[in-house]
């Protein structure tokens, strides 16, 4: 299947050649320089990829949008740059996007950090109750989604809030979503910003509230 990969990656120069090699060369992959101070860009630009890049930080959920801008396929995944995902996954997303508009990874929960893993859970009870859904991993950054899909949901959140503002919009426009295992590696010592956890937590209460 035709697909382009979207690469969001802030300072990951040391992981991002490693994530490329993995990716199959079928298809079009895209890597969003999202303000490093490093070489992440140059990085990159050594593999068979389109990278895009500028200066100020904007967030990952703003480098996800760029990335689809410039996506030709209608079938898109958005795939980290911190080794965290296998890349054997990514033709099961897209099986699944045959007959859905979205496809969620999720992931094992004891494979996550202690941190991370009670931040997916408040997350999960605050987007389950906003949308009446029951969804199992609100937060995996591992997805597949339909370019039409996505440009009807309109999203405005620039940072980690992105996955979480999919989810609610695409419930509430009806769209079908479909969750299925992945398969997940975390590096010890990485932890979420703790920044991040609290403007995500912020932002879901206010649209419980």
């Amino acid at each position: 299947m035709r697909a382009s990969i979207i690469i969001p990656a802030k300072n990951e120069e040391k992981r991002i050649g490693k994530v490329l090699k993995k990716l199959d060369k079928k298809y079009e992959i895209i890597v969003v320089d999202d303000g490093s101070t490093d070489h992440t860009a140059e990085a990159a630009g050594k593999y068979k990829c389109r990278v895009i890049s500028y200066r100020k930080n904007r967030g990952k959920g703003y480098a996800c949008r760029i990335g689809v801008k410039h996506a030709s396929h209608n079938h898109i995944v958005f795939f980290d740059a911190d080794l965290q995902m296998n890349s054997k996954d990514i033709p099961k997303l897209l099986k699944e996007l045959k007959n859905n508009d979205i496809v969620i990874g999720v992931r094992d929960m004891e494979k996550i950090p202690a941190n991370r893993r009670l931040n997916n859970r408040i997350s999960r009870k605050l987007i389950n109750k906003i949308t009446g859904a029951s969804f199992k991993d609100v937060l995996c950054g591992f997805r597949a989604v339909r370019k039409d899909a996505f440009k009807k949901l309109n999203l405005r959140q620039n940072r980690y809030e992105f996955e979480s503002e999919m989810l609610i919009k695409a419930v509430k426009k009806g769209m079908k979503i479909k969750e299925i295992p992945v398969d997940i590696k975390y590096e010890k010592g990485r932890k979420a910003p703790v920044k991040d956890n609290l403007k995500l937590a912020w932002y879901l209460i206010r649209l419980w509230s």
